[in-house]
């Protein structure tokens, strides 16, 4: 992976992700399949100047421990146990009632899923198969540390998962992978929309705030129109009782 990568100051991009994923069969004699499992992706960095080298790279401080190291799995010793857990695909069941004839089709038509008749349910099996993986980090110049921060998909996922079709076979050789630095500027635009990238709301909102301070505005010029009016109006009146006291005095 480290050689076939778009290194940028703010991010690094990958999708060389050729057997790193297990292969998925939506076939009808394979179903149900299951959740597949979570692997575990932690991340290093290290300075262009030095090279693609992995042993003087720096672990990405501030990941979680993985669920797959609390497991029953065989965990290499110098693979570390911190990062975030990533499904290849995940799996839903659907308990239908319909005829058995008509199983398959409304299964199929309603929710994109292969229909396994059970002993005492109908079932229909569905699947979401994973499309890419992004990741932000923040970079702390005291520590000179990198921290990971969250995902970059909406809601602050980490991966994206889309629906998989009846009888598709994926082999995940190009997933896309993306780190990015906190002050990237498409991580910038995710922070503001909450990663749907979508500015219509934020917007919206920016819209009501000048409109209530171009009214603010306009009021307040209106108050020092009238006051600059008042003052104006009641000026020779001032005067003019000044002249009348005047004349009273020398009297």
């Amino acid at each position: 992976m480290a050689n076939s990568q778009d290194i940028k100051p703010t991010f690094f991009r990958t999708n060389q992700t050729r057997k790193i994923f297990p292969k998925f069969s939506f076939k009808p004699e394979n179903i149900p399949l299951g959740d597949s499992l979570s692997l575990c992706l932690g991340a290093h960095w290290g300075l262009i100047e030095r090279g693609k080298h992995y042993e003087i790279m720096k672990p990405i401080q501030g990941f979680p421990q993985c669920t797959a190291a609390n497991e029953k799995i065989i965990w290499n010793d110098d693979d570390s146990i911190y990062g975030v857990d990533i499904p290849a695909w995940k799996q839903t069941m659907h308990e239908i009632d319909c005829n058995y004839e008509d199983c398959s089709d409304y299964c199929k038509s309603k929710y994109d899923g292969v229909f396994v008749k059970g002993v005492n349910k109908n079932v229909c099996y569905s699947y979401e198969i994973l499309d890419g993986i992004c990741l932000v980090v923040k970079y702390d110049p005291l520590k000179d540390e990198y921290f990971y921060h969250g995902g970059c998909f909406p809601g602050n996922n980490i991966y994206k998962l889309v629906p998989a079709t009846p009888g598709e076979e994926v082999n995940f050789y190009n997933v896309e992978i993306e780190i990015r630095e906190l002050n990237d500027p498409i991580a910038q635009a995710g922070e503001l929309t909450d990663y749907g990238y979508s500015f219509g709301y934020f917007w919206r909102v920016i819209l009501k705030l000048l409109i209530f301070a171009v009214i603010g505005l306009i009021g307040y010029s209106c108050y020092l129109i009238y006051k600059a009016k008042k003052k104006k109006a009641d000026g020779p009146q001032v005067i003019k009782d000044l002249s009348a006291n005047e004349e009273k005095h020398d009297e």
